[in-house]
């Protein structure tokens, strides 16, 4: 089919490559030793950050080809097509090697576009032993039967994807990571439609993806759904609703090297089915995340920690407590230009050691009090000035910390890497052709998920610091909870309900979920953006507080009424 594009999406395009500046990525690629074509993905977002284009649900997709991108920064590496920037950065090849290297976990996609997207793993072990629970290589090709295979935050796991996402962090000054995504070709749905918390850009490295982008849904017609996670897990967002009902943005089919930028929040779905060759390569796409959401950096969730800095119940919106939701519920029956004020992120550059001035801790603070007062001025009242700036200052020391986590995890992949190189031409005439490499003690102590493991520690110590600075202002909040004492291993011990927050361990590294389900030890999570995982173990899951065990009481004041009779029900369930 021809190309969708609306005008919007153009203007957008032309003020990118515009603000492109060829010099300053490579400046900043000679410092860390990175080729031309890692220097593309800092001028990438450096780009989008130099033209203030707006994110979130204010922003706007867009879509730069290979060769607008080549007119400006010339080839990636100095000559030939073999790795033209961003075309062919990273292959199916690239990827053989990293299994080989490491031991790496992913997911596979359902291919369903009536229903919600589920995810399953990809890998089976054979064995006990080390090498017959590595996922091989074959594994990921008999899942590609089968659907889209994902590799959740590639680059702090492969080296070869560090260097992209440490340049796109910096670029862009907040903590964000990169998913991989690895699609065969002919699938007419890879991934069925859906929404993102996360801002995402999309380089398509290997093989051809057709996209559709939509504007976002009307938050109203279904408040009790989460916007950032529409079309994942249990919530359905067919296809033929958004062709009926949805308004069209971008159709476009992503060729190697070509780039796509996804706001948080827009509808989207993918395929492989292409008018093309039945040699056509398996589509392989790099998906950068602008974790602003993720990280509590929008206004709706500095909102939130300022009331409860300052003692302050939240009778206008509710889901006050760290087990809510906080994009669900009145929040999505806001006028549509409070809402989006509501949702939109802080401004990139606040997290810069000299941040811009609209940027600065004094004009997000201003913004956070308009909006506040925006949504309900009774209850923003309450809230001294001197409050709301202390808590927008906690935030950016906050985020601070994670971005300084999430760049020294972004180093030590590409200094592993680096080892591997030289331990690997060391050792080159000792490998027999087709056969697996045998690790030696030495390096499986060097596996990612051993490496990735202690910054994910950091960055659930930094969280932990912001959630009990927020509750310091409440009363006998020094106190709480000292009345029993906790066993020392309780966020692994203690007892998990269906409503728990939780993280996760997935192949090492533990990600923010909520308990749904369980069966004896058998629990079912739902992640923060949707995806879901079933039958963990209690081990792998790690509490985010401890269970009041004294007895807790709960506030049902701010409750919908869906929220109240659902939580009627499970009183009464419990009662029985």
């Amino acid at each position: 089919t021809d190309d969708v594009e609306a005008p919007e999406c153009g203007f957008v395009k032309s003020a990118v490559l515009n603000a492109w500046n060829s010099k300053s990525a490579n400046e900043y690629a000679e410092m860390f030793g990175f080729t031309k074509s890692e220097a593309g993905f800092y001028g990438l977002v450096e780009a989008i950050r130099t033209a203030q284009i707006a994110m979130g649900l204010k922003g706007v997709p867009f879509v730069l080809r290979r060769s607008e991108i080549e007119a400006i920064v010339g080839d990636g590496d100095g000559g030939g097509d073999e790795n033209v920037l961003f075309q062919g950065f990273y292959t199916m090849k690239d990827l053989e090697k990293a299994l080989e290297d490491d031991f790496l976990d992913a997911a596979r996609g359902s291919t369903d576009n009536r229903k919600g997207w589920k995810i399953t793993t990809v890998s089976n072990p054979r064995g006990d032993s080390f090498e017959e629970a590595r996922m091989t290589y074959d594994d990921v090709l008999a899942a590609l039967e089968k659907g889209t295979v994902i590799f959740n935050a590639a680059g702090a796991h492969i080296p070869k994807l560090a260097g992209p996402c440490m340049a796109v962090t910096d670029a862009a000054s907040t903590p964000n990571a990169l998913n991989l995504y690895v699609t065969a070709a002919g699938k007419r749905t890879s991934a069925p439609p859906h929404t993102d918390k996360q801002d995402v850009i999309v380089v398509q490295s290997q093989g051809r993806k057709f996209w559709r982008v939509y504007k976002p849904l009307d938050p109203s017609l279904k408040p009790m759904a989460d916007l950032f996670a529409r079309g994942k897990g249990d919530d359905d967002l067919p296809l033929y609703t958004l062709q009926e009902t949805g308004e069209l943005l971008v159709e476009t089919t992503l060729e190697a090297g070509d780039v796509l930028f996804v706001p948080g929040g827009f509808p989207h779905t993918t395929g492989t089915a292409l008018d093309a060759s039945e040699n056509d390569d398996t589509s392989l796409h790099l998906t950068f995340n602008i974790d602003t959401h993720v990280w509590d950096l929008d206004y709706l969730s500095v909102r939130r920690l300022a009331l409860r800095r300052a003692c302050v119940p939240d009778t206008a919106l509710g889901q006050s407590r760290d087990e809510d939701n906080r994009y669900v519920g009145k929040v999505n029956e806001l006028p549509r230009q409070i809402h989006e004020d509501m949702f939109e992120m802080i401004p990139l550059g606040f997290l810069d050691e000299e941040p811009p001035e609209e940027a600065s801790v004094d004009a997000v603070t201003a913004e956070l009090i308009r909006i506040s007062q925006a949504v309900d001025p009774e209850t923003a009242g309450k809230v001294e000035e001197s409050v709301w700036k202390e808590t927008v200052e906690q935030m950016r020391e906050h985020g601070m910390s994670l971005l300084e986590i999430h760049r020294d995890m972004y180093l030590a992949a590409i200094e592993e890497g680096r080892t591997r190189e030289a331990e690997d031409a060391m050792t080159a005439h000792l490998n027999t052709p087709g056969k697996r490499k045998t690790m030696s003690p030495e390096r499986m102590q060097r596996l990612s998920l051993f490496r990735v493991q202690r910054y994910y520690e950091q960055i659930n110590s930094t969280k932990d610091k912001l959630v009990q600075w927020s509750y310091a202002g409440q009363p006998g909040a020094e106190s709480s909870g000292s009345a029993i004492a906790l066993p020392e291993n309780w966020a692994f011990t203690m007892p998990v309900k269906v409503g728990d927050q939780v993280e996760a361990n997935l192949g090492g590294a533990f990600f923010p979920a909520l308990v749904t389900k369980f069966s004896g030890n058998a629990y079912d999570v739902k992640f923060f953006d949707g995806d879901q995982e079933s039958g963990l173990e209690r081990s792998m899951l790690k509490l985010m507080k401890p269970p009041n065990l004294a007895g807790e009481e709960v506030d049902t004041s701010n409750m919908t009424p869906k929220q109240l009779k659902r939580w009627k029900k499970e009183q009464e369930k419990k009662i029985k």
